[in-house]
């Protein structure tokens, strides 16, 4: 069992991060210089308070493996601060600096074998300059995604969990140096140098730095279209390459497609036995998908995924494998293997932010199914805002699977309900 309580490390720099965003009775808009008609640095903050309960009911090999029985409970109060300071004025300008410091309590009191919700201090940090000519270099703590992707990005092997699995969870970045430039008048180049802390699993590899160039272009005319090309490796990966487009349909249908390729997923160490995704021959994985999207803004989407790194029969039996496979010991790390055990799925997935025609409701409902054996996983989040100031959400999931992927769903029912307050 966990038990976990960081407040009196966090609690003066949390604080004192508060104290300069927020705004005083004479200034909304607190600067460092405020000579001049234009303050030299401007500020932008938001500050939510999270209140949550969870209850979890853990499958039979888990739930007999320690002494808490088979279920499982979580509560957590989590104040977020999203700071954003812009230098207006020379010579800094163009600067922009994000913080993002956390400060949680908790009472966990799941096996030590699950993984650690528990956020990292600081969720976000970094420093950000936007050059002459439209380029931007900047380093610090950062969270990046791209793609058309609704659940997994297969280009995307730094941040296997984006958030959508967990969206009540905030995923933290990883520190790195990243820079873009324009390159046509539709694209843009990235660049990216990242520690991507891994956590170790036996015989593979997990040291070194993760590096990544992306470009991608933009068309707005007639057809809204997105075409993107990546490539990447190390800190445990193999080198891999990829890309994705999305093209919008007329006026309410897109289609995506994601997909990246190697030789292996990841770096088998010396000596050891490789696992069924590092056997040194090309595999791939990708995602096709159909969106649908009404005026009121709901969205819903079809999407077929393949994963060419699934697992052995005899690595399915592995819990230390098969349960959440990337899944690290913190939010903030994960392991090198790949996020599904399968071949093959099918997901659904729907947004209704204005639920009853009442923007004050909404839902969000997923649906992903395995093809290959029998197994499901799903999960409904209701919210309801009373005020603008306020957020209620209620969020369920149940997973199924046969004899066979058993170990792969170590959480077969779920539920949370949990506080959005809004300052």
């Amino acid at each position: 069992m966990r038990s976990q309580c960081t407040a009196a490390r966090l609690i003066p720099a949390l604080l004192t991060a508060a104290i300069c965003a927020a705004p005083s009775a004479a200034d909304n808009d607190w600067a460092f210089d405020s000579s001049g008609g234009q303050k030299t640095w401007s500020s932008d903050y938001e500050l939510t308070l999270q209140l949550i309960r969870e209850r979890e009911q853990l499958f039979a090999p888990l739930a007999t493996s320690w002494s808490g029985g088979d279920n499982t409970e979580r509560s957590a109060a989590e104040l977020r601060l999203d700071l954003q300071l812009r230098c207006n004025r020379k010579p800094c300008d163009g600067t922009r600096v994000v913080l993002k410091p956390r400060l949680a309590l908790e009472d966990d009191e799941r096996p030590q074998a699950m993984p650690d919700p528990h956020p990292d201090w600081l969720a976000e940090g970094y420093l950000l300059r936007e050059l002459d000519g439209g380029s931007r270099i900047g380093a610090g703590k950062r969270l990046i995604g791209w793609g058309p992707s609704l659940l997994y990005s297969p280009t995307n092997r730094l941040f296997p969990d984006n958030g959508a699995v967990t969206p009540r969870r905030d995923i933290p970045g990883k520190p790195m140096l990243f820079a873009s430039t324009t390159i046509t008048s539709r694209g843009r180049a990235n660049l990216l140098l990242a520690d991507p802390r891994l956590d170790p699993v036996d015989g593979i590899e997990s040291g070194g730095t993760f590096t990544l160039a992306r470009a991608e272009w933009n068309w707005v005319e007639s057809r809204i279209a997105t075409l993107g090309a990546v490539a990447g490796g190390g800190g445990g990966f193999r080198p891999y390459i990829g890309g994705y487009f999305q093209h919008g349909l007329g006026e309410a249908w897109t289609i995506g497609i994601e997909a990246s390729a190697s030789r292996g997923y990841a770096e088998t160490a010396s000596g050891a036995e490789p696992l069924a995704q590092n056997r040194s021959r090309w595999r791939w994985d990708g995602v096709f998908n159909l969106r649908y999207g009404a005026t009121s803004g709901a969205e819903t989407g079809l999407e077929l995924i393949y994963n060419g790194y699934a697992q052995s029969d005899k690595e399915l039996l592995n819990p230390t494998l098969a349960a959440l496979p990337s899944a690290g010991r913190g939010p903030s790390r994960n392991r090198p293997l790949h996020p599904f055990a399968q071949r093959h799925y099918a997901l659904l997935q729907t947004t209704w932010p204005k639920l009853f025609g009442d923007r004050r409701w909404g839902l969000t409902a997923r649906l992903l199914q395995g093809l290959d054996s029998a197994s499901s996983s799903s999960f409904a989040e209701l919210s309801y805002s009373p005020s603008d100031d306020a957020t209620v959400y209620l969020g369920l999931s149940r997973s199924r699977a046969g004899k066979a992927l058993e170990m792969s769903q170590p959480v077969t029912r779920s539920a949370y309900l949990a506080l959005d307050a809004f300052f």
